[in-house]
């Protein structure tokens, strides 16, 4: 009887607590002191393949290798949201084909960086941020036959520069782990783990110890597992909570903190006022195999974008959650372009062009997620943008998307994924190697696969 008594108790309090989760996820604080990471990859490869023909023998080989590295730091205080990304990457191949009457060798190498920072200073519910985005991208290649008398040689270089500048009011918290600490909490609740039930402050609590279990850096992944179950486990301990700690208590432990599917999920409401401009290039370098002709391409484009805006990530409750928001853009883009073809560097024609579009319109966005459980997840997406631009001839312009996303699990090692929607596009301009408007389009897209993982 005591027993019964004592669920029901448990059952009746954490009715009352998923009665209103949406206020924990609400309250909820992401809070980090600095967390740093550093990745390192190396990898490389080979391959040889010969086919014996009727006339002739073909003969292949190439060889590859890449490295990469990055460095990522999170800082989320009361005062100070910091969050700096960056990444290096460098790719070789080489590759050899020969028979009878023709040896060709080719030679690849790509590298690429890329570095964001994005910092806002808060006081009281004031923010100021100040970031930027910056990459860049060189690609070559050289193909050498011998049947012509030099080398066909490319080069590619793009490059990519913003600058975030803004004021606003309101903060978006990050309230995953939150969201993970009450699913935690309602799996203990149903196995029967639990000796007392957890105020809404301890429940915070809770969430606050996923924070720190994730956060904090152990080099080892094995010690790094036992390092969040063991954070977690000793909050729930010292709290006096667990009445039974064995396999059923530790594998919901374990299912929830490593096995659920997280996508972000984030909690607040943001008016910015906020200034962007951009600069972003590609240069195009082509050398014919005669050994006289080649092309030089380049495209640039300075871009600044002034919005006014106001987004809210509301979570209803613990599996529903609504994001809205609406936004004035106000844009100005000038493109120049600039083609010369050269034989024997002279010049032998040239392409210039000169392209500036003014926008002026709204963007309104809303986003209905559901998460059946912590493996499941289900999205409704709508977006439009609707405005008038000044190019080459004054238009109205619209573009709107319409989309439903399904991941569903099956086990551990398999997901069903689907998705379906709309999208519509009128006077739009695609601004990437030069200026094209686009043709106006309607497209409708249906999808759906098994994830398998071995």
């Amino acid at each position: 009887m005591k027993k019964i008594i004592t669920l029901f108790t448990i059952c009746i309090s954490s009715l009352s607590i998923f009665a209103q989760p949406d206020s924990l996820l609400k309250k909820f604080k992401y809070r980090i002191d600095n967390y740093r990471a550093i990745t390192l990859n190396g990898s490389g490869g080979s391959q040889y393949s010969q086919a014996d023909l009727p006339a002739d023998t073909r003969k292949n080989n190439g060889a590859s290798g890449s490295l990469s590295g990055g460095y990522y730091f999170t800082k989320s205080t009361n005062e100070i949201q910091l969050t700096i990304n960056t990444n290096l990457t460098g790719n070789l191949y080489r590759s050899t084909s020969k028979d009878k009457t023709n040896s060709n060798t080719s030679k690849n190498f790509s590298s690429g960086a890329v570095f964001s920072i994005l910092n806002r200073w808060f006081y009281k519910k004031i923010f100021t941020e100040l970031g930027a985005d910056i990459s860049g991208n060189f690609y070559s290649s050289k193909d050498i036959n011998q049947t012509y008398p030099a080398a066909a040689k490319g080069n590619n270089t793009t490059y990519y520069t913003t600058v975030f500048m803004g004021i606003g009011k309101g903060r978006l918290e990050n309230v995953t782990d939150m969201q993970n600490a009450l699913w935690l909490y309602k799996e203990l609740v149903n196995v029967q783990r639990l000796s007392g039930t957890l105020s809404a402050s301890d429940l915070i609590e809770l969430g606050q110890s996923i924070t720190k279990g994730n956060n904090t850096r152990v080099l080892d992944a094995r010690k790094r597992t036992q390092f969040l179950l063991t954070a977690v486990d000793n909050y729930l301990q010292q709290k006096g909570l667990i009445s039974k700690t064995d396999i059923t208590y530790f594998s919901n432990l374990n299912d929830i903190l490593f096995y659920a599917y997280n996508n972000s999920r984030f909690a607040g409401t943001e008016k910015f006022i906020r200034f962007t401009p951009a600069a972003i290039g590609t240069g195009n370098n082509q050398f014919q195999p005669n050994g006289t002709d080649k092309s030089k391409h380049n495209f640039n484009t300075q871009t600044a974008l002034l919005s006014v805006g106001y987004k809210k990530y509301n979570p209803s409750s613990l599996t529903h959650q609504n994001n809205y928001g609406v936004a004035l853009n106000f844009s100005y883009t000038n493109a120049d372009l600039n083609d010369r073809y050269f034989t024997n560097n002279i010049i032998t024609s040239e392409i210039k062009g000169n392209t500036i579009i003014k926008k002026a319109g709204g963007n309104i966005f809303y986003e209905h997620a559901i998460y059946p459980n912590t493996r499941t997840n289900i999205n409704f997406n709508l977006q439009a943008d609707l405005g008038y631009q000044d190019a080459d001839n004054r238009n109205f312009y619209t573009a709107s998307y319409l989309s439903c996303t399904v991941n569903y699990f099956i086990s551990y090692h398999t997901r069903l994924t689907a998705g379906v929607g709309a999208s519509y596009q009128k006077n739009a301009y695609n601004i990437t190697n030069y200026v094209e408007l686009l043709p106006d389009s309607f497209q409708l897209y249906a999808n759906a696969g098994i994830q398998i993982s071995l």
